[in-house]
């Protein structure tokens, strides 16, 4: 679920899967409107009167990392949808700390992808049950 409550996304990034629905709602006392503005899914540009009661549904046909999300009404509104072919992705916590359950064994390339200082990648082997530790560090370019 994708909201706009307070003139802002909740949430502002976010993962879902291809072919996966997303139900985008309004919950503010005003109207706003979502517009995608994905370069492999078609864009869409939709408008929602205030507090829409029955959620608008759409989905996303192809992978992409990321597809900007705005409101042309409020331009300071923004979200970013990060799509995936499966289900092994995860969104940092407020502390920075992400975690990737049930990864089966194999060697990884991890993504880390920020909206203002870009993708870093890390390659990580699992075998087994194990946990394994990867660090990411952004800074201002």
């Amino acid at each position: 679920v994708l909201d706009q409550d307070g003139c802002r996304y909740h949430p502002h990034v976010f993962g879902i899967m291809v072919g996966q629905p997303l139900q985008i709602k309004n919950s503010d006392p005003l109207a706003h409107n979502i517009k995608s503005k994905g370069r492999a899914n078609r864009p869409f540009n939709i408008s929602q009167p205030n507090v829409t009661r029955t959620p608008t549904v759409r989905t996303f046909t192809a992978p992409e990392v990321m597809v900007p999300l705005e409101c042309n009404v409020h331009g300071w509104m923004q979200a970013y949808a990060g799509v995936l072919p499966h289900g092994f992705f995860a969104v940092t916590g407020a502390d920075g700390t992400f975690s990737i359950p049930r990864l089966p064994p194999g060697t990884y390339t991890l993504e880390a992808w920020h909206e203002r200082y870009g993708t870093q990648t890390a390659t990580v082997t699992i075998t087994g049950a194990e946990t394994k530790t990867t660090e990411f560090t952004f800074a201002a370019k």
